[in-house]
């Protein structure tokens, strides 16, 4: 009932909108005639000349000079990339891009982490609107899936204001997708290209639909598996089969429909190797905007890309306490499909009203294919040593599909004369004032409708110690089977309303407004296991796994198969959340002299999160994991205050000291409270969830001074300290035999401090060495940092090694430089790019194991762009230049290496 009313709200706000703009545009009617009629003396083809030629000009400056202003205008600190940062430094997503900003780390290619603090303590939102999440570790948005075709401009906010969501802790970062055009736009581009790490890589039969990121049902899970386990109320086993119907099934019936339910799993696993192809990427973009009159218009943007690549990645991974006969080398081959689809409209009546609406489909599919070297001295104990000539083998297969659609709608309003025009003349009082609202639904949602592990072991007795016998071991489970599905789901809606006053050498805006998010995240993972443990299965584990596993073979009861239900789990494995944030804020905003300003506000918050485990294969009242069950309730208030100094003309043309303190929370992700258990992509590792976790308040402290030019030079030195009271950290727990297992828990207390330096600078000044210096620039940032994170072995996390250290990807330092060239005919540009990160803590070791550590990674790429003509351009990208590895150590054990591999890309693009 609550729900439908506030749903009444927003259609109040709705429909309040589009009275307003009807009611001004009506008003304006007759003068738009009477203007229409003077302006048909003139040429058509001639004014239509100049009001194009002045929109694409003004097109072309507000790209520019929009970020800086808004940059310059802002009461807090946030820093920004545009358009034209995103073109010079060539990433592909925005991931990639954030890692080039003062103070900003990526962790696992996806997560951002600001200010040393963790995905946890920031927040993204599309457009000023949060989004749900398609990813299966985090309640968290990945922000690889955003591809950097659909971005604008990216804007981290790194000083808090009211609002904003008091989730609040590094950052906020805010994608703001591309917008309708004030002229008629149209490209088509071009790309492909390929990596070091190519070469052949492992490959197998898929379904006739991967090409587009979607599985045709190939991989599926087979309805009657389900309804099986329905019919049986959770399990497959031949007792239970059994014992469901005894008039009609004996034993050896019971093991038939067991084995028959069996050759229902696709089972069409073998690898081969392949030569892999070349990177393919395409994309569309179509917009015009449509002037109906000089004050009323409509506009559309329309933009789809495609990009289709294959990436090998070389991976080991060490035990620590015996790196050299506990250890697992794999290569893997990742083929990866993204598709967007976005679609955004625009109606703008005089320059006080304005609608619009944007409509996204993000996919993003890989399809992984794994075959690993293990050697252990656990169960199997398949090696002695890493020569050993007997070594296990895994192969593994992982189909991921993520995609997101995305309905928004906003309007901004004005009170000004157009509109005041028509209104009685008691609402002169709201001259100036603003109205801003929005609206949000999105799904995401991720399909893992193949992931299959075939456990094998093989002999080394070629000439060059080679592996010539491969063989499926005799276990219950030598192949594994999951299938996981994931739905997230949210709602949100708001509004602001701003009321400016001005007295004399005073100006003051009063800002208020309402925010509404409601979301539910689904989660059910379902796993079995097949294989045998009789001699007999003997016979025929030395072919290839398909032939193994072939129906024939799982038929005959000679080998003793049997499908299994429900392994490998360390609890629930499935759950059901949902969480509720509903808010209100009031802010201040005072101008003084225009030379002091000052800004505050409170903002009310209410907090509300549970999470279920749920055991589907329970069909009683343990299906319901009780004491597992998690809530989360909080309702506080957080207030902020800034403080700007202006000074024109301080060693700049422009200048502001600001100052900022706050007070935040940072919240347990719906997967770090859930009792379940998921297996980490990256680490490999079990990762389980801890229903105890409790928020963690923050308190910020930020200080910055920005100098800017007018020729669009930089300078900027931030200093910042973050006290963290009860922050969660990842520690590691119990190990599985063959991986590593993560916890969460609330440590006592943290701090992070740290001092942020940005530079732009134009190099005109070496004029005197050459005319060419003058189309040369060096941009750059660097952050030095350190933490310390206290964590008691009272708070229940069994024998921490460290109690305290630096927190978790917290970097000491970060550098990102960049060395760029425009040249003076404008037909080429390029730029040397640079990213470095120092070591930083991964995860916490116990029982006297040393902390692991990311060691510093290195990323130079180059960019270099050609325009031969004003429609036709081409550019070159090489990622990665220097060879940088991912690697986690744990003491002087690299626990964890991968090969990421050198890049090289070239596009071609036309354009209108």
């Amino acid at each position: 009932m609550r729900q439908l009313q506030e749903l009444m709200k927003t259609g109040f706000f709705l429909r309040w909108s589009a009275t307003a703009v009807l009611v001004a545009f009506a008003a304006v009617n007759a003068q738009e005639q009477a203007e229409q009629a003077e302006s048909e003396s003139q040429s058509p083809t001639a004014a239509q000349h100049q009001i194009e030629e002045l929109s694409v000009v003004g097109q072309n400056i507000e790209s520019e000079t929009d970020v800086e202003s808004e940059r310059i205008l802002l009461d807090v600190q946030a820093d920004f990339v545009d358009s034209e940062f995103i073109a010079r430094v060539g990433d592909s997503d925005a991931a990639a891009l954030l890692r080039r900003m003062p103070g900003l780390t990526l962790a696992q290619g996806k997560f951002v982490y600001v200010r040393g603090l963790g995905e946890r303590y920031s927040s993204a939102q599309v457009n000023g609107s949060s989004v749900p999440s398609p990813d299966i570790t985090r309640n968290v948005i990945p922000l690889d899936i955003f591809p950097a075709d659909i971005i604008d401009s990216m804007k981290v906010q790194k000083g808090y204001s009211p609002e904003l969501s008091a989730s609040f802790g590094g950052g906020n970062v805010d994608i703001r997708t591309k917008r309708v055009p004030e002229a008629g736009l149209f490209h088509v581009e071009l790309k492909t290209g390929t990596n070091s790490e190519g070469g052949d890589g492992l490959s197998y039969a898929g379904g006739g639909d991967d090409a587009f990121g979607v599985d045709d049902g190939t991989r599926s899970l087979s309805p009657a598996i389900f309804q099986a386990i329905d019919t049986y109320r959770g399990s497959l086993s031949p007792v239970t089969i059994l014992r469901s119907d005894r008039s009609t099934h004996g034993i050896e019936s019971a093991k038939q429909e067991n084995r028959q339910l069996a050759t229902m799993l696709n089972r069409n696993v073998d690898f081969t190797m392949e030569q892999t192809a070349p990177d393919l990427e395409g994309e569309l973009l179509a917009g015009y905007r449509h002037h109906i009159t000089d004050r009323f218009d409509v506009g559309v943007l329309a933009l789809g890309s495609y990009s289709n690549d294959v990436r090998n990645r070389e991976r080991i991974v060490r035990r620590v306490s015996n790196p050299s006969t506990d250890f697992a080398e794999s290569l893997r081959t990742t083929h990866e499909v993204n598709i967007t689809s976005s679609m955004n409209f625009g109606i703008r009546f005089t320059d006080d009203h304005e609608l619009g609406s944007i409509h996204m489909l993000l996919r993003n599919t890989e399809d992984d294919a794994t075959s690993t070297k293990t050697c252990s001295q656990g169960q199997f104990n398949d090696c002695s040593d890493d020569s050993s000539p007997v070594q296990g083998r895994i192969l593994g297969m992982r189909y991921e599909q993520r995609e997101m659609l995305m309905h928004q709608f906003n309007g901004k309003h004005t009170f000004g004369d157009e509109t005041l025009d028509v209104l009685p003349d008691f609402m002169e009082f709201t001259r100036d004032a603003n109205v801003s609202w929005y609206y949000t639904l999105a799904t995401a949602e991720t399909a893992l409708p193949h992931e299959v592990s075939i456990s094998g072991q093989e002999r080394l007795l070629g000439p060059n110690g080679e592996a010539i016998n491969f063989s499926v071991r005799t276990t219950a489970t030598s192949a594994e089977f999951r299938y996981s599905d994931l739905n997230d789901e949210i709602e949100t809606y708001g509004w602001d309303v701003t009321f400016p006053f001005f007295r004399d050498n005073m100006s003051v805006e009063l800002s208020g407004g309402y925010d509404y998010l409601y979301k539910s995240r689904n989660y059910r993972q379902t796993s079995f296991g097949l294989g045998s443990s009789i001699p007999g299965f003997n016979a025929i584990s030395s072919n290839a796994p398909s032939e193994v596993f072939s129906d024939a073979n799982i038929m005959n009861p000679n080998y003793g198969m049997e499908l299994i239900v429900g392994i490998g789990a360390f609890g629930s494995e499935s759950y059901v959340a949902d969480q509720v944030v509903e808010a209100g804020y009031g802010k201040v905003d005072v101008l003084l002299d225009e030379m002091w300003r000052i800004s505050g506000g409170i903002r009310a918050e209410l907090f509300e999160q549970s999470v279920l485990p749920v055991d589907y294969l329970q069909y009683d009242s343990r299906r319901i994991d009780v004491d597992g069950y998690a809530n989360l309730r909080t309702e506080d208030v957080y207030p902020s205050v800034a403080l700007t100094y202006i000074r024109p003309g301080f060693w700049s043309d422009e200048f502001q000291f600001r100052a900022g303190v706050s007070q935040t929370v940072a919240r347990p992700d719906i997967r770090e409270m859930s009792a379940s258990t998921y297996i980490d992509p990256l680490t490999e590792a079990r990762v389980r969830g801890n229903p105890n976790l409790v928020v963690s308040d923050l308190t910020n402290l930020d200080l910055r001074g920005e100098w800017f030019w007018f020729n669009s030079d930089l300078f900027s030195i931030s200093v910042f300290f973050k006290d963290v009271v009860n922050p969660i950290e990842t520690v590691q727990g119990g190990a599985t035999e063959d991986n590593i297992r993560f916890n969460f828990v609330n440590a006592n207390s943290a701090e992070v401090y740290g001092v942020e330096v940005e530079w732009r600078k134009t190099l005109d000044f070496l004029s005197n060495w050459g005319e060419w210096t003058e189309t040369l620039y060096f941009a750059g940032n660097a952050t030095l940092s350190d933490s310390e994170i206290y964590i008691p072995v009272a708070q229940g996390v069994g024998d921490i090694t460290n109690d305290r250290r630096s927190m978790t990807q917290q970097s000491p330092w970060v550098f990102n430089l960049q060395l760029g060239f425009d040249a003076l005919d404008l037909k080429h540009s390029g730029s040397i790019v640079y990213n470095a990160f120092s070591e930083r803590v991964f995860f916490a070791g116990i029982s006297g194991q040393p902390d692991g550590y990311e060691q510093p990674f290195e990323s130079l790429d180059f960019v270099y762009a050609y325009y031969p003509t004003d429609s036709l351009s081409f550019k070159l990208r090489v990622r990665n230049i220097l060879g940088s590895t991912v690697e986690v150590t744990q003491g002087d054990v690299s626990v964890i290496e991968q090969h990421v591999g050198t890049s090289v890309l070239l596009n071609a693009k036309w354009q209108l």
